[in-house]
């Protein structure tokens, strides 16, 4: 059974092959990486072009649309085929200026390829308001942290692994990622994340104290996780005490 997540990581693959379509490609995959803006519940693009033309979905209505000055094209989603959308897309892209055409097509494989005659069906309301607002909750604890950290990073959503993220260099040699994934082996639910690196390798020591919001990990992923449903609605509090483990080790 299709969970609303699985529905919206597909979905998001429009946004991606546009950017992957139009843009010139980042050598750490940046530019196909999306922002989220809780007030209109939607992803979005980079800019696409010289003119700013984004390519967006709204959570709240389902929907795709472009988005650019004096630009006001969209498509409602629900009950519509994969191939009706493609078409949608390929047309009104041919007149925003774009020296290529879009193109579905991925240099990834996802858990769930779409096939052209699969119909989209929105889930309920409650269901993507739910979704929303994870997004938006984990937006914020993400952009706290790194401020917390004195550092200015971008915290987009990765269309591949569909995880809201950032990353920066600490001093020593350190880094540290962090942000909320998706449901997968790890968590069934989604989860925030931390997790350090140095010298390009994975950084966990192994007498660390016991942390009073989530766990360490070390089966398959290494650093510290908190499931979303046990955060209380505060993965910066997660974030802040994880750093604090790790700094004064």
């Amino acid at each position: 059974m299709d969970h609303p997540i699985q529905t919206i990581h597909q979905l998001s693959q429009y946004l991606a092959a546009a950017a992957i379509s139009f843009m010139e490609a980042a050598p750490d995959d940046s530019h196909t990486n999306l922002g989220f803006d809780g007030s209109t519940q939607s992803l979005s693009t980079h800019a696409l072009n010289d003119l700013g033309v984004q390519l967006c979905f709204s959570y709240a209505d389902f929907s795709l649309f472009w988005k650019g000055e004096g630009l006001k094209s969209s498509i409602e989603l629900d009950g519509k085929t994969h191939q009706e959308v493609l078409n949608w897309l390929k047309s009104t892209a041919e007149g925003f200026g774009f020296d290529t055409p879009y193109r579905y097509e991925f240099h990834y494989d996802l858990p769930y390829p779409v096939e052209a005659d699969q119909l989209w069906v929105a889930p309920k309301a409650k269901a993507l308001n739910q979704l929303s607002d994870t997004r938006t909750k984990a937006q914020r604890a993400s952009e706290a942290f790194a401020t917390e950290l004195g550092q200015e990073v971008a915290i987009r959503i990765w269309p591949h692994h569909f995880d809201t993220g950032g990353y920066t260099a600490l001093a020593d040699g350190l880094g540290v990622g962090w942000g909320l994934a998706i449901p997968d082996s790890v968590v069934n639910g989604p989860y925030y994340y931390i997790s350090y690196y140095k010298d390009g390798k994975s950084y966990l020591p192994d007498d660390l104290p016991a942390l009073g919001l989530g766990d360490w990990y070390r089966d398959g992923f290494t650093g510290a996780v908190l499931p979303f449903r046990d955060s209380g609605d505060d993965g910066f509090a997660f974030f802040k005490q994880v750093h604090q483990r790790i700094m004064s080790h």
